[in-house]
Parts: C-alpha cells; structure tokens; sequence
C-alpha cells in the first residue's frame, strides 16, 4: 500500500514539471516571436500636388493670324510674326471650324506652368472669334531693300522692320525708332523726327487739315501739297501741309493704306542732316502697313 502512494505521488510531480516545461517553452516562444518580428513594410506613395498647390492658370488676350490645325486638339496661331501652338479648351472645335486660314482672330488664352519644366507653359484657348477687321495680315520680311537718289547718285539702303502701335514699317541705320512714343528720330541730331499715329476710325479729314493749319502757322505760310506735285517716296497720301521758315520745315500728312490712315508730323530744321533725313523718312513713312 506504501509503495502505490509514493508511486502515485510520483506521477503527479512528474505530470506537473511536465506541464510547467510546456507552458514555459510556449512563453519563450511568444517572446522571440514578439522580439524578431519585424513590422511589414507600407507602401511608399508620392504626394501628388493637388490643383490647390498647382499654380493658376493665368488668362489672357491675344490677337494674331490663324495658320489651321496642328492636331485635333492643337491650333497654330501666327502672333507678331511668331507661330504658336495652343491647345483647345472644352468646347473650342465648334468655332475653330468656322475659321480658314490666313483669318485675322482674337482670342483668349490660359497660361499655366508645366510640372518639371520652368521655362514651358501651356497655353489653352478658351475663347476664340475673327477679328472685326478681318482684311488678311500681311506678313513682312524682316528687310527690304529701298533706292535712292541721294546727292545725285543712285544708292540702295537696307531698311529694318520695326512695329509700332498697330502699324508697321521701315527704318534706316541712320534712324532710331521709339515705339511707345510713335518717332522715328534721326541718330545725329534728334531734332530731325517724324512723330507717326494711327488715326481712328471715322476721323473727319477736315478736322485734321484745320489743326495742321494752325499748328503749322507758327512756322510760316502754310501750302497744301497736291500729290501729283510730290515727288518722294511717300508715295500717295490724302493730305499734306508743309510750312517753312528759315531755321525750320514743318508738314502734316495723312496716309491711307489698305483703309487704315496714318497722321504723320515732321519736323525737319535747316542744316547739314536735311539732305539725307527727308529721302530716308518719307521712304520710312511710304512703307507703313496697319498691323
């Protein structure tokens, strides 16, 4: 009977330490597992600029001549005398279809940076029309050649292409053009000028000829020039008002081309430059152009 209790009391401690041994093994286990285990990994996603952190698109005018599709939704448009690729905002096909080549339009346009490319920009129309005066842009090459009689011998000069306020024409190396202020001033001496305009729509001619008289009575008698008795190379012109005195010439003319006027006011005193300024300039004021 002694020998089964110690038997038993046996199997019951050895049950027990086996038990033990297992539950400690299965702590161990939970924290290697809780130590090695590393997190899994997330994928890394770019933040992408949201349309706030865009920088706007920046809305402008433009006016130039239509040249026709690059694409299905590109349109090149010729603008002071650069060609320029602009895409079609929603809703533009309807009215580029309306317009042909060599059309005069005006248009408005958004600008907006390029991701990744500082000096890019989109240029999207939104708005697009033909002009009012849709009479086709004559494009103009950069120089043309002019000739003269100068000190009695037949010479040629290269003239420059400059832009003014919605016209064009050509100057000469002896000559500067301030384009803001409409002159075209005589490099030696800046008192030699032409002072050039656009003249507006539905300008009354008389009007013009009864402020050039007054303006130019303060020089001398006042002539009015018939242009069959003109002989430079201004070509024809509408009127001309000349007045000298002995230190100073002064003419007022308007000239039409291609239905645009132009007012011209020169200013030429008596000197050594005379000679060469009135040739050279009034072949500048012929070349003008509406733009």
């Amino acid at each position: 009977m002694k020998n089964k209790n110690i038997t038993t009391k046996w199997t019951v401690l050895l049950s027990s330490t086996v038990l033990a041994a297992c539950l400690l093994s299965a702590c161990n286990d939970n924290n290697n597992s809780n130590v090695n285990a590393s997190p899994t990994p997330s994928a890394t996603v770019s933040a992408s600029p949201t349309p706030s952190e865009s920088p706007e698109a920046q809305t402008k005018q433009g006016k130039g001549v239509f040249v026709g599709l690059a694409d299905s939704h590109t349109v090149e448009v010729t603008v002071d005398g650069e060609a320029a690729a602009y895409q079609l905002g929603e809703g533009m096909d309807e009215a580029v279809n309306t317009l042909k080549e060599g059309d005069n339009v005006t248009f408005e346009y958004t600008e907006a940076a390029i991701e990744g490319d500082a000096t890019a920009k989109l240029l999207t129309i939104t708005k697009i029309e033909k002009s009012a005066d849709n009479t086709p842009a004559i494009e103009l090459p950069a120089t043309k050649d002019f000739k003269f009689q100068l000190e009695g011998n037949e010479e040629t000069r290269t003239g420059t292409l400059a832009k003014g306020d919605g016209y064009a024409l050509y100057i000469f190396e002896q000559f500067k053009f301030d384009a803001a202020a409409g002159k075209l001033i005589m490099n030696v001496d800046n008192n030699y000028y032409v002072e050039i305009s656009k003249l507006p729509e539905g300008f009354k001619l008389e009007d013009i000829k009864a402020d050039g008289e007054k303006e130019l009575a303060a020089v001398g008698d006042v002539q009015k020039i018939d242009p069959k008795d003109s002989n430079s190379m201004l070509g024809d012109f509408d009127l001309m008002l000349k007045a000298s005195g002995d230190k100073l010439t002064k003419e007022v003319i308007v000239k039409t081309v291609d239905g645009t006027s132009f007012l011209f006011k020169v200013n030429m005193p008596v000197g050594e430059p005379t000679e060469g300024f009135g040739p050279l300039a009034f072949a500048s004021m012929g070349s003008i152009v509406g733009q």
